[in-house]
C-alpha cells in the first residue's frame, strides 16, 4: 500500500530547467500537505551527464542548494558517460559549458567536504530497500544512472522502488537535438530503452512535444522582469543565467521542462490535462531515428500490437497552465501567488 510520504531521489543534469524542478520540490516540503493528503521529501539529488559533465552538474546541485539555503540535502555524484560511447561530439551547449552559460560569481561550494562518496548508483539502489515502495524517482536528465542501477541490482532494485516519473522522449518523433530525438533520450540512448522495457509499472512521461507545444502562458519579458525581481538569492543567480541564455536568442516564451514535469508530480490533478497509456520503446539503430522514443499508435493503449508487451508508460499529453503559472511564481518566491488554492 502506498504511502502517503512520498520519498524523492531527483536525478538531474544541471542546467536551469533542472534548478527550477529542484527549487519546487524542496518548496513542497514546507507545505502542510499536497493534494490528496501527500507529503514530500528529496532524500538525495544523484546528477548525471546531460546539458554539462557530471562534475559541472554536480557543483551546479550543490549551487543551487546553497542559494535555497538547503545544504542538508545529500548530492550523489553519478555517471559522467553514456552507456555506450557516443560517436557524435555534442557541441551545441544550449546551457553553456557549465551548465549554468558560464555567467560566474556562484556560491562558493566545495566537492571534497560536501558531496557524498557513495556513488549516485548505490544510493538509489540503497534507498529504495531501505524504503520499500516509498521511494518516486523524478528522472529530469539522461538516464545513464537509473538504467545503471537495474543493470548493477536487477529485480532487486525494481521490486523496492515506487513510481517513476520521465522528462524525455517524444510523442510524434519531434526532436530538439537531433531531427526525430529528444536531448535526454539522444545523451543515452541505451539507458533509455533498458529503463522502458524494464519498469515494473507504466512510468509517467512529459515528452518533448507536451512542453513545447503546451499554451503555458509565460512570457519572457514576465520570466526575467516580474518574477526576476524577486529579490532571492535563487532567483537572482537563475535570472542572470537565463537573461544571458535567452535573450540573444530572441526567445519570447518562456518554458521550463524540468519544472512541468516536477509540478505534474506534485500537483497531479491540476496540471494533467490529458494522458495515455501506451507501449513505448526507443530507436537503437535508425540512421536517422536513433534515440526517438516509438509509441504503439496501432493499439493505443493496452498492448503491443506486433509483440503483446503492456503499457509500460503514462503519456502526458497535454498540460495545464494557468496551475503551472501559480506553482512557478510560488516557486520563484513571488509574494502574491497563492499555491494554498491547488492543494485540496
Amino acid at each position: 500500500m502506498e504511502t502517503k510520504e512520498r520519498l524523492v531521489v531527483y536525478d538531474c543534469d544541471i542546467g536551469t530547467d533542472d534548478a527550477w524542478g529542484l527549487a519546487m520540490m524542496l518548496r513542497a516540503e514546507e507545505l502542510p500537505a499536497l493534494p490528496g493528503g501527500r507529503s514530500s521529501k528529496v532524500v538525495a539529488i544523484t546528477t548525471v551527464q546531460g546539458n554539462t559533465d557530471v562534475v559541472n552538474g554536480t557543483l551546479n546541485a550543490l549551487r543551487i542548494l546553497h542559494t535555497l539555503d538547503r545544504r542538508d540535502v545529500p548530492v550523489f555524484k553519478g555517471c559522467a558517460d553514456p552507456i555506450v560511447p557516443r560517436t557524435w561530439a555534442y557541441t551545441n551547449r544550449f546551457h553553456g559549458v557549465d551548465g549554468l552559460n558560464d555567467v560566474g560569481n556562484y556560491p562558493e561550494v566545495s566537492l571534497e567536504q560536501e558531496l557524498q562518496p557513495e556513488h549516485a548508483v548505490n544510493a538509489m539502489y540503497r534507498l529504495a530497500n531501505q524504503h520499500p515502495g516509498q521511494v518516486d524517482f523524478l528522472l529530469c536528465g539522461p538516464l545513464t544512472n537509473f538504467a545503471n542501477c537495474i543493470n548493477l541490482y536487477g529485480q532487486a532494485f525494481l521490486d523496492m522502488i515506487g513510481g517513476v516519473y520521465m522528462l524525455g522522449g517524444n510523442m510524434y518523433a519531434k526532436g530538439n537535438v537531433t531531427k526525430s530525438a529528444e536531448f535526454n533520450f539522444m545523451m543515452d540512448p541505451e539507458a533509455a530503452h533498458i529503463t522502458l522495457e524494464r519498469v515494473p509499472r507504466p512510468a509517467l512521461v512529459v515528452p518533448w512535444e507536451t512542453c513545447i507545444d503546451g499554451d503555458f502562458g509565460i512570457t519572457l519579458d514576465w520570466r526575467l522582469n516580474d518574477l526576476g525581481s524577486v529579490d532571492h538569492p535563487f532567483v537572482q543567480l537563475l535570472t542572470r543565467v537565463e537573461r544571458s541564455m535567452l535573450e540573444p536568442r530572441g526567445f519570447q516564451k518562456w518554458i521550463s521542462c524540468d519544472a512541468l514535469l516536477t509540478a505534474t508530480y506534485l500537483f497531479p490533478g491540476e496540471m494533467i490535462a490529458d494522458q495515455r497509456e501506451y507501449y513505448a520503446t526507443v530507436e537503437l539503430n535508425g540512421t536517422h531515428t536513433r534515440g526517438q522514443m516509438v509509441l504503439d499508435h496501432l493499439r493505443g493503449r493496452k498492448v503491443d500490437a506486433i509483440h503483446g508487451k503492456k503499457s509500460n508508460v503514462r503519456i502526458v499529453r497535454r498540460l495545464n497552465g494557468e496551475p503551472f503559472r501559480t506553482i512557478i511564481a510560488w516557486t520563484g518566491f513571488l509574494k502574491q501567488a497563492d499555491i494554498a488554492q491547488l492543494i485540496v
